[in-house]
């Protein structure tokens, strides 16, 4: 008689025993930037075996690879969760990439430390700009030819609140004051 045996791949613990690799790599990139991520350094963070990483990630570049999609997906997530219950979506659009929790900081400082590190990695850099020109194309349609000056404007007014130069508060409005500058209204 055979006994049978659970299949290995896919499933909730495969998915969790994954996010938590990436999310040990977020939390060091976080702390100490991204070249100090290792396969060593994160099965430390994540509480698990170096062999356990590389059965998810086989090398420190696959990491580093998912680790980047993964966040850019968590934010495409956030933005089109904040879409899906505004009436006002380019404001929300735009007021989103402001970070005002402690979680949003992280998660924002964590996206700027891979952007940094995409621009010599042309895989990557290649996938962030094709995200920048998804986002320019949404914003085209909410806003019209105002759409990259309102998003450097945004990016950049989320920059000064992680440096405690500006309050949430006041980077968004200074969001919504260049939305009404620009006569940018939602289109018809």
């Amino acid at each position: 008689m055979r006994v049978s045996r659970p299949v290995r791949g896919r499933g909730a613990a495969h998915d969790e025993r994954r996010g938590a690799i990436l999310e040990a790599v977020f939390a060091i990139i976080d702390t100490e930037g991204t070249h100090q991520v290792s396969i060593r350094r994160v099965a430390e963070q994540a509480g698990v075996s170096v062999g356990r990483v590389q059965h998810y990630f086989p090398s420190k570049d696959d990491l580093l690879t998912a680790a980047f999609t993964a966040i850019n997906d968590l934010g495409t997530a956030r933005v089109q969760a904040r879409l899906s219950d505004s009436t006002q979506p380019a404001e929300a659009l735009l007021t989103e990439l402001i970070p005002v929790t402690s979680e949003d900081r992280r998660l924002f400082r964590v996206a700027q430390a891979f952007e940094t590190h995409a621009l010599t990695n042309p895989s990557l850099s290649e996938q962030l700009r094709q995200g920048y020109d998804e986002l320019i194309g949404l914003l085209t349609v909410l806003v019209g030819p105002a759409a990259k000056e309102l998003l450097a404007m945004a990016l950049g007014l989320a920059n000064l609140t992680l440096t405690g130069n500006l309050t949430p508060e006041e980077a968004r409005a200074i969001v919504r004051s260049g939305i009404e500058k620009h006569g940018a209204h939602p289109r018809s």
